[in-house]
């Protein structure tokens, strides 16, 4: 017989954090656990509290709602270790438990995830807290979209490049959104162009302009998201969520998916992948206030400042760390015009984010 459950759908990452930290006492990770009969593959959607909602047939015509699966972690998972246990976007295969539950006024299908797929990419952060822990934001993507505001908030060129290097640690392709347009114009707009030539002209990353409440260039972001699985990310209040809206023709906040998680259209609680109309998906992710990048080693830094490249050589020491060596060819470039300042200075924010 069913069983059914409640779940109400407005459970925050807090709570979800909490839940996996409580999990990771009763969960045993088993590489090459064997899968029990009937186990069926799937992609996760989103978090919901302790559970994850699984498309067990994600195709790029979107989802179906009664297929849709609500799994908690089976208590022997074949996973890797040491980092997150599931995330979004991870192909994870899974069983049915026969139970049910109700979620957002629908009811699901329960079941368990018993193993989950070696990650092909994924963006992750350094998790908050005073334990050095790894925490996946997203898995299997290909692009990493940095969106920003032109303004209402301002944009910190310091947390693009976080999110530059950790988008190289984990093998994506990174451009950058700047939404909001429609708030400036003019000279501003125009600094704002200059301001960001750096990522274009010298990093030969892709800078799209829009509004979501002009309609400006969403046309040509929609055309370049077709056919990829693309991760936003950025700071609370930038807009992910309208852009969503917007891209996906406003059916991420009136499908399926909506009425799971109870998300509103303007809040995001826990990265959330939505499919295409054209083919593709998007993963819209919660605001975030700081980005510290995972396992990012002192003597690494200044690789990921390609720009570097071409006068590091030149240094007068080998060892040379581009901050108070006499004779350094990077500080020299720097001071003549030829290495971005913005960049130079955020090179040195992260080596003093590290030697604490």
């Amino acid at each position: 017989m069913n069983t059914r459950k409640k779940h109400t759908g407005n459970d925050d990452e807090a709570e979800a954090q909490s839940s996996f930290r409580k999990r990771k006492l009763r969960t045993v990770v088993k590489p090459g656990k064997v899968l029990p009969a009937g186990a069926r593959r799937g992609t996760v959607l989103t978090a919901l509290g302790p559970h994850w909602l699984v498309a067990p047939e994600i195709t790029d015509h979107g989802l179906d709602a009664v297929s849709l699966m609500v799994c908690s972690v089976s208590g022997t998972v074949d996973a890797q270790g040491g980092t997150t246990l599931v995330a979004v976007g991870d192909v994870v295969w899974f069983v049915s438990s026969g139970s049910a539950m109700e979620v957002g006024g629908q009811e699901y299908a329960e079941g368990t995830i018993e193993k989950v797929e070696t990650r092909r990419t994924l963006l992750s952060r350094k998790a908050a807290g005073r334990v050095q822990r790894e925490q996946v934001l997203a898995a299997n993507i290909d692009r990493l979209g940095i969106v920003i505001a032109a303004a209402n908030p301002d944009y910190h060129r310091g947390l693009i490049d976080r999110y530059l290097i950790a988008a190289d640690k984990g093998d994506l392709e990174p451009f950058i959104i700047v939404n909001k347009m429609d708030l400036v114009s003019g000279e501003l707009e125009t600094l704002i162009a200059e301001d960001l030539e750096v990522y274009t002209k010298a990093l030969r990353r892709k800078v799209f302009f829009v509004s979501t409440v002009s309609g400006f260039g969403i046309d040509l972001l929609t055309e370049f998201l077709n056919g990829a699985t693309t991760l936003l990310a950025g700071q609370s209040g930038v807009g992910k969520s309208s852009l969503i809206n917007h891209i996906t023709q406003n059916h991420l906040r009136v499908g399926s998916i909506s009425q799971a998680t109870g998300k509103g259209r303007h809040t995001t609680t826990s990265a959330l992948l939505v499919p295409l109309p054209r083919g593709g998906f998007v993963i819209d992710s919660p605001g975030t206030r700081e980005f510290s990048i995972w396992e990012l080693d002192l003597q690494e830094i200044m690789y990921y400042f390609e720009e570097f490249d071409d006068y590091s050589p030149n240094c007068k020491f080998s060892t040379c760390t581009h901050t108070h060596e006499p004779g350094c060819a990077v500080k020299d470039a720097v001071d003549k015009g030829a290495i971005n300042a913005g960049r130079y200075f955020s090179y040195l924010a992260l080596r003093a984010e590290i030697e604490g």
